[in-house]
């Protein structure tokens, strides 16, 4: 593919005949000078878009279905369809984008699925704020569930516009011509055929349950979307009845049921069955039964708890087993019932353990209270707020009814779940995070999938008076018809992504197929499921990746993917994860790319990070990798000049020099080869910024420049095909800049699309290595000894040279030895001598200002 006219080569090139720049380059006695019209810097701000669109607009970023290449292919993880991407997504996209440019080149059929998600809660609750922000004290009320929706749609679509400038502005070569939306038409159906489906089979079911109640989004959430805090807190006795009672929340204690202690303990044997009146000071009388039951802890407090079956998932469990009454005290608020009775009624829960715990203190009912307790307190994942238990009519996915068939075994979800990775089908990276993951899967309760906002994909479920109800994708025919007012989580649309965005738009379109025919008459779902990698971070394993494990085996009977990799969190320099609540610490990956240029924040990003470990990102990251792609910049501008670019160098190289260089080169192609398979970027970014630094950089081009080695055509073709096999190796890594560079030295095509390098250094070039390894040594010896004698460079230096080892390779190279370190006369001795420098027990050299300089 011919390179596209808006990427231009540069000066004198430009000016080349077409044979001159694709060909021979410029031979080195004909040298032109090509660094005065080459661009001293990479001009990032103009060249990094017009070279995306280049790459866009060729279709270089499009999947092939047709083709009978291997398919490499990682969705997206879509960011929410509000605001702006931050850094982690930055982090994120950086990773992915580097496998896919690998793969690519490697020869596979390379397929990176972008989309966004609508995010239910997250984006009606941002602009639910905004409204209210401008005056709008009830924006449900005052706009109604059509109105706000519509608010909603339209802030959303300016807003998925913004996302993929940035993801595009990141270099990410995704395929747009499969960019998807969760709340695409055809999301809409497969969700509900889903939805549908898991009916049928009975793996859904609405209950009145348990929930995680999120008292300011006013939702419920499930399990996933908590998370838990150790504080300490006071642990109360209170004289409940007859009975003494510890308790963390003693407002808890004003919907009571029962009390509860353990069979075994023989302190309340004679009790278990009875009934017990209390009459709470300034609060409500209550009746509560006593009752044993094993899950009791009879060495927490005193042994007696209070059975409180609205608000705690145990004591409901508990109350179902011994039949017991609900009494709910806490409403969706978060302020206590009037359950609670009459001094307590609307106070907030802390108000009301405050003021019952006073009114107890007067009664002489609080008989002590305990500092020091660690105990755990819930926090929405959304809000941040607290989370109450609160009983709710839900509708729930049950994980453990086996109904499934798997393998030919009938089994639960979350025995699938558990298999898929146990069998090896879905490999985790890094592998410690397996444990975590089975350690949740043991521990998963039924997933809640109903949520109370209006954003979102509808329950999918229609009531007629009290006794007909209509699952289907589309409303039921007749009237008196009312849907579920409710929405699904978002984690259930986002639970599809794998293979919903692979489904063909007008099969989805026509409701006479089942979700099986529609993915049958798919030909991309057919050719590209499953992904090869799902790559996120680690903070949603349990949020999204064990989700779409478990509704893609049951809806598609196979693994979304064959491999998951997590990445870390990026953090600043104090260790804090970076949010824009810290904003003196937050990097801005835009402020980064219009400054520095995506090149400098990606390589920053990926250098010296760990799998699945947190890292940090910093001033000084950011500031070495622009210094190292000006190092790339300025090497490019040398051998563009000096360097031919006509082919691979003569198999059979003569010069020692050239030998090394050629296996060091190799030896990097096979190290960052690896550590690419071993999923380890970080390894490889470091591994080959230090190879093009010291071995490209500081040493062979610096041996190049000299007449003795420069001159050589060997040399010349070496240094051009060196470099060529250095910008296919950090193209991945920083592929503006290096795309930009192939074009300027003269080749074409994209780089993009150019294949991945492979090595082929023989065994016996290794005492060749070490004999060129031995004088690139002995030089820096040399040229140390200057400085520490301050003796001029003008000033010609004597050598007498005592080598045990790689006499051979020293003396083949002292022409290189005189030019790189202003050596009048070398002198190899055949005895070893008392050397003033002494390089190792195999080498010494006496070093001494030559005849002349005397």
């Amino acid at each position: 593919m011919d390179m596209p006219s808006d990427l231009p080569s540069g000066g004198e090139w430009e000016r080349a005949s077409a044979s001159e720049r694709t060909g021979k380059g410029i031979p080195i006695g004909e040298v032109k000078d090509v660094m005065n019209d080459f661009p001293k810097h990479f001009d990032h701000a103009t060249r990094e878009r017009k070279i995306y669109e280049a790459w866009e607009a060729s279709g270089a970023f499009r999947a092939d279905r047709e083709s009978t290449r291997k398919p490499f292919v990682i969705p997206m993880p879509p960011p929410n369809a509000t605001g702006r991407l931050h850094i982690g997504h930055a982090f994120m996209l950086a990773i992915e984008d580097v496998m896919i440019r690998w793969r690519r080149m490697a020869g596979d059929e390379v397929l990176w699925v972008p989309g966004t998600d609508h995010a239910s809660i997250a984006t009606e609750g941002a602009m639910i704020r905004r409204l209210q922000a401008s005056g709008m004290a009830d924006p449900r009320r005052m706009l109604g569930r059509d109105g706000l929706l519509q608010k909603i749609s339209a802030h959303v679509e300016k807003s998925r516009v913004e996302i993929r400038a940035q993801i595009r502005a990141l270099g990410s070569s995704c395929d747009w011509s499969r960019e998807r939306y969760t709340l695409d038409p055809e999301f809409k159906r497969l969700v509900s055929e889903t939805f549908g489906r898991l009916v049928r089979d009975g793996l859904i079911y609405r209950g009145n349950r348990i929930a995680n109640w999120d008292v300011d989004l006013r939702t419920t959430l499930s399990d996933a979307e908590i998370h838990t805090e150790e504080r300490d807190e006071p642990l109360y006795f209170i004289q409940y009845g007859p009975l003494p009672v510890a308790t963390y929340r003693p407002e808890l204690r004003l919907g009571d049921t029962a009390l509860a202690v353990h069979p075994e303990d023989e302190k309340y044997r004679q009790l278990i069955g009875r009934e017990v009146e209390v009459s709470w000071p300034k609060g409500p009388k209550v009746r509560v039964k006593i009752v044993a039951d094993s899950v009791v802890d009879r060495y927490f407090g005193l042994g007696v708890v209070g059975v409180t079956p609205a608000h705690d998932p145990d004591d409901f469990e508990l109350a179902k087993r011994h039949g017991l009454r609900f009494v709910t005290v806490i409403d969706e608020d978060g302020r206590m019932t009037a359950a609670a009775g009459p001094k307590y009624v609307g106070l907030t829960t802390l108000e009301c353990r405050a003021a019952f715990l006073k009114d107890l203190r007067e009664a002489g009912l609080l008989i002590t209270e305990k500092n020091g307790h660690t105990q755990k307190v819930r926090y929405s994942y959304r809000s941040g707020t607290p989370v109450e238990y609160l009983p709710k009519v839900q509708w729930f996915i049950d994980v453990n009814r086996r109904a499934v068939q798997w393998k030919g075994q009938t089994l639960s979800l979350r025995e699938i779940m558990a298999d898929a990775v146990k069998s090896g089908d879905i490999r985790i990276h890094p592998e410690y995070q397996e444990k975590t993951y089975f350690n949740w899967i043991d521990n998963m309760r039924d997933w809640c999938i109903s949520r109370q906002v209006w954003w979102g994909h509808r329950v999918p479920v229609w009531y007629r008076r009290d006794s007909e109800t209509y699952v289907g994708a589309n409303p039921p025919e007749g009237v008196g018809w009312n849907q579920d007012p409710d929405t699904l989580d978002t984690w259930f649309s986002s639970a599809l992504w794998s293979w919903s965005t692979l489904t063909d738009p007008a099969a989805t379109q026509d409701l006479t197929l089942t979700l099986h025919e529609i993915l049958a008459r798919s030909p991309d779902y057919q050719r590209f499921h499953p992904a090869t990698v799902l790559e996120t971070g680690y903070d949603i394993l349990f949020f999204w990746v064990a989700r779409m494990i478990l509704m893609t085996t049951y809806a598609t009977g196979r693994v979304p993917f064959s491999t998951v990799y997590l990445h870390g969190l990026v953090r600043d320099k104090e260790g804090w994860r970076m949010s824009t609540s810290r904003s003196e610490f937050c990097i801005d990956p835009q402020d980064v790319i219009v400054k520095k240029g995506a090149d400098t924040l990606r390589l920053a990003l990926i250098s010296r990070t760990g799998m699945g470990l947190d890292t940090q990102l910093t001033d000084e990251k950011v500031v070495a990798a622009q210094h190292f792609i000006d190092k790339v910049w300025n090497a490019a501008r040398y051998v563009a000049t000096y360097g031919r670019f006509d082919g691979p160098p003569p198999s059979v190289l003569v010069h020692p020099v050239n030998r090394w260089m050629r296996h060091k080169l190799d030896a990097t192609v096979t190290g960052v080869t690896t550590a690419f398979d071993r999923f380890v970027f970080g390894d490889a970014a470091e591994s080959l910024r230090d190879a093009f630094r010291s071995d490209f950089c500081d040493l062979y081009i610096e041996a190049a420049k000299t007449k003795t080695l420069g001159s050589l055509a060997e040399t010349q073709r070496l240094l051009g095909h060196s470099f060529e096999i250095y910008l296919c190796l950090l193209h991945p890594f920083i592929p503006f800049v290096t795309e930009d560079l192939w074009s300027r030295t003269g080749h074409e095509g994209f780089l993009m699309q150019h294949a991945w390098p492979e090595a082929g250094t023989k065994d016996e070039e290794t005492g060749v290595v070490e004999g060129v390894e031995t004088l690139f040594g002995l030089v820096k010896a040399i040229r140390n000894w200057r400085n520490t004698g301050k003796v001029k460079w003008r000033v010609a230096l004597d050598l007498h040279v005592w080598a045990a080892k790689d006499r051979e390779s020293l003396q083949a190279c002292a022409p290189l030895i005189r030019e790189l370190a202003n050596v009048g006369s070398i002198e190899f001795v055949p005895t070893e001598i008392v050397g003033n420098v002494v390089l190792s027990d195999d080498l010494r050299v006496t070093i001494a200002l030559s005849s002349e300089a005397k």
